[in-house]
Order: structure tokens, then sequence, then C-alpha cells
């Protein structure tokens, strides 16, 4: 009798199956019944600076998807910029815009916003845009709805300083990454692959007589390291707490190449 139950039950698990799979390739389940409720995570977080030079005040992209609305004019997103970014205490409202890509084709449409945005130390959080840059409402077919990929960005005028050490800027980690959230989706999606900063070192002309003046700048290097600069030039000086470093150097007789040697101790 035991078999016999079980034996019965498992068939009709299996027509239960066969069934529900058949609905599925017919279509009589919509995305939206079959989709993960909650919508609490964004995805897809990336920031991309336009440099990635150490100390560099450059521009910022930072993208994302959602899976909720925003309201015009009073959704927010919330961005939290990775560990080493250096943010201004105040950034004005035209320097910021986000676009919305709701046709999933690649065009973003972008307005500025309309509000200016609240700034922690490390934290921009910003009103969805709720007209256009004539002042116009913005279109129901361009404001933001789920499964919208957004991208926000930052101009360089925003007063956004790259980290002034080389390296990684943040991490993976949830206290230091970089990650977005928003009044829909309050629980944060951290950044999937870190920004790398890189040491400059530059000339400040490409061409001097002998004897002449040339000023060579380095940045993010560790603080108090002596650099001598050789070659082409010659000058020397000590890194200082900002990871910067102008060395005053003089042309030499001969040569094209400046070679800076940095130690400690």
């Amino acid at each position: 009798m035991n078999t016999k139950i079980g034996t019965t039950f498992g068939l009709a698990l299996l027509m239960a199956i066969a069934v529900v799979a058949t609905m599925f390739a017919l279509g009589m389940f919509s995305t939206s019944q079959v989709r993960a409720s909650g919508g609490v995570h964004v995805s897809d977080v990336d920031f991309l600076p336009a440099s990635n030079s150490v100390n560099s005040n450059t521009s910022w992209n930072v993208t994302f998807g959602v899976s909720a609305a925003l309201v015009a004019g009073t959704g927010t997103i919330s961005i939290v910029f990775p560990s080493g970014v250096v943010l201004p205490t105040t950034i004005d409202k035209s320097k910021i815009s986000v676009s919305s890509d709701n046709k999933g084709d690649g065009t973003y449409v972008g307005y500025p916003l309309t509000s200016d945005p609240t700034l922690t130390s490390s934290t921009v959080i910003l009103t969805v845009p709720a007209t256009t840059a004539a002042g116009t409402a913005i279109l129901t077919t361009d404001r933001i709805e789920a499964n919208d990929n957004i991208k926000v960005f930052f101009s360089q005028l925003a007063g956004i300083l790259n980290p002034a050490a080389d390296g990684n800027a943040g991490s993976l980690a949830l206290n230091t990454a970089g990650k977005v959230s928003t009044s829909e989706q309050a629980v944060n999606a951290n950044i999937a692959v870190v920004e790398s900063f890189n040491q400059t070192i530059s000339i400040s002309k490409t061409s001097q007589i002998e004897g002449g003046a040339v000023d060579v700048t380095i940045a993010g290097f560790t603080p108090d390291l002596k650099c001598t600069a050789s070659g082409s030039v010659t000058g020397s000086g000590v890194v200082g707490s900002d990871r910067k470093l102008v060395i005053a150097a003089t042309k030499k007789s001969t040569g094209t190449t400046v070679t800076v040697a940095c130690t400690d101790g």
C-alpha cells in the first residue's frame, strides 16, 4: 500500500510539473508574474571615472539597474563613492544629471537635477529630476520605470577628486566599496569591479635651453620619500603629505629622457 501511494503521488507530481512547463512554453505566465518579488536591490553597479590618474579632478559616470520605478520629483538615489575618492562639501545641482535607458538599447535620455543634492564625506543623495532643462515636466515614457538602466553623471566641475594614493579605490567589501541604493530599493548594492588609480609623472616643458628651469611633477607616491630627477634634468625634493612633489629641476646640456628615483630613509 505504501508503495502504491508513493508511486501515485510521484506520477501526479510529474504530471503537475509537465503542465506548468507547458504553460510556460505557451506563454501563459507573463514575466511580471514569475519575477522574484521584493525588488530591494539595485543591480550591476559600476563607477567609471574619466581619468584614472591619482589626485585628478575628473568626471564620473555611475551606472546601475533598478527593478522598481522611481517617482520623478520625490524618488531618491543614494550613491556612496569608493573609499579614497574625495567629495567636496557641496555640489551644485547643475553639475549632475540623471539618465535612464528605458528601452534597453543603450540610448540614455538625461535631465539635470531640479534640486541640490545632499552630501556627506562619502555619500551623495539626490532627488530624481521632475522637469527637463527647459522646465517642462518629464514625459511619462521617459521616467524611471522598473527594469530601467540608470546613469548618474557628475561633471568635472562637481569637484570630485580621485584618491591621492595609487592602487584600488576601496574594495568589494561593504565598508569601503562604491554602492548605490534608492528610495524604493533601500538595500545597498556594491560595485562589482573596483577602480584602480595610477601614479603620475609629468614635466612642464618638452624643450628647454641648457640651464633652463623645468618642473617635474609626480603624484601618488608615499609621503616623505626623497625623489631625485636625473637624465636630461637635475633636481630633487621630498614628497609631501598630499603624496605630491614638484621638483624644481634644471636642464642639463645633453639627454632627452627624465628619470625620477624615489627612496625611503
